[in-house]
């Protein structure tokens, strides 16, 4: 799906983030008349808009003969302030869009990328019938990004992968889960869709067996199925129907699905764990107010979010507070994984803190699983051999 941002917003850290996040291809255009020529065709886009690309000439690209083009429209612009400006007339226009997105000129990719899912889920408009046809013609497949973790010494070596769900939709192409998984939320789905995440994980972890690869495989639990109280019941059915231990599976749940103590849903967690599941908890954010988490359950890991890694390399005082986390971590034998690892720097930080596993873009983006055959014996001091 293509991406064309305004030379405005210009090549933006955030905009080459979330675009690779999200599989996008990225043009810019410097006119009215370029914008035109990129919008040419029926398939599915985005157009990225600055404060001062609301004008007359952008609205007439977007809007030949008054008909909206198809895509979805993100302009980062004071909207407020536009109301009262000279362009006023072509604000309102963009503001009657019928997919359009309004966030700060001051953007970060965590905005950026929720605006431009919600375009695309806009976009979409998926219905019940058919997420339930994809689950019958077996249309969601399973990527595996790899997690890294220290061995003897300085080396790094692949024991782990982390299983997303993808759905090749017939007219749509490669979704991303987050396209829709709040759908399969909202329609009831989600159970049917957890199940078959860990049935496909069963299935794989075989075929890699017989090929003489040894690999846990983490699992993102969404936080509605947190209160299912046969949800341990039904996981470990799947697992032992495959011949297989649950300790080779790890769940993930975000800090805040676990920040309420008194939640129901801990039960289910603890009950996950007795039966030898293991649980990680995602997006860390290594925030003095995060520490309490350790005492409602013990997990098995916690992931560093790359916003704790980057406030820490840029702050002395952040960089204590990680260390002593990391500290407390281990003396309660919780592994530590930095998350979101995308370069070398990151890199060479995680030695300061003793980060025993790590997972980003520098080792491998999710791939199909006869890629991950060439990073399994993967090892290295340094991450060149890693990926």
């Amino acid at each position: 799906m293509l991406a064309i941002a305004s030379e405005s917003i210009g090549r933006s850290r955030p905009l080459i983030d979330v675009a690779r996040e999200l599989s996008l291809n990225l043009s810019h255009f410097g006119s009215a008349e370029t914008l035109r020529r990129l919008l040419e065709g029926r398939s599915r886009r985005f157009v990225l808009l600055g404060e001062q690309d609301i004008n007359d000439e952008i609205v007439d690209a977007l809007m030949p003969a008054g008909e909206p083009v198809r895509i979805g429209l993100v302009i980062c612009a004071d909207r407020e302030a536009l109301r009262t400006s000279n362009r006023s007339r072509a604000a309102a226009a963009l503001a009657d869009y019928p997919v359009v997105e309004w966030i700060s000129p001051e953007h970060d990719s965590d905005r950026l990328g929720t605006a431009l899912r919600k375009c695309r889920r806009r976009m979409l408009k998926l219905g019940k019938a058919e997420l339930e046809n994809a689950l019958l013609q077996r249309e969601f497949i399973l990527q595996y990004q790899p997690k890294v973790e220290r061995s003897d010494g300085a080396e790094w070596k692949t024991r782990e992968v982390e299983a997303l769900i993808r759905w090749i939709h017939p007219e749509h192409g490669l979704l991303g889960p987050l396209e829709f998984l709040p759908e399969a939320e909202a329609f009831d789905l989600i159970g049917p869709v957890s199940e078959f995440v860990l049935n496909e994980a069963c299935e794989q972890a075989l075929r890699w067996a017989e090929q003489g690869l040894e690999l846990r495989i983490c699992i993102n639990l969404a936080s509605s199925q947190l209160n299912n109280p046969v949800l341990t019941h039904n996981f470990r059915r799947i697992v032992k129907r495959h011949g297989l231990e649950c300790a080779r599976f790890t769940f993930e749940v975000t800090e805040q699905d676990v920040a309420n103590s008194a939640a129901p849903h801990l039960l289910v967690l603890n009950e996950l764990r007795e039966h030898g599941f293991r649980i990680s908890l995602d997006d860390f954010s290594a925030a003095v107010s995060s520490l309490g988490t350790f005492e409602q359950l013990p997990f098995d890991e916690i992931k560093i979010h790359a916003a704790a890694l980057e406030r820490a390399r840029e702050n002395p005082v952040a960089l204590k507070v990680l260390a002593a986390v990391t500290g407390l971590a281990h003396n309660l034998g919780i592994s530590v994984c930095a998350e979101g690892v995308e370069d070398q720097e990151t890199y060479a930080f995680l030695k300061t803190i003793e980060c025993d596993k790590m997972q980003g873009y520098l080792i491998s983006e999710a791939v199909m699983p006869d890629i991950i055959r060439r990073v399994y014996k993967a090892a290295s001091d340094s991450t060149a051999n890693v990926a």
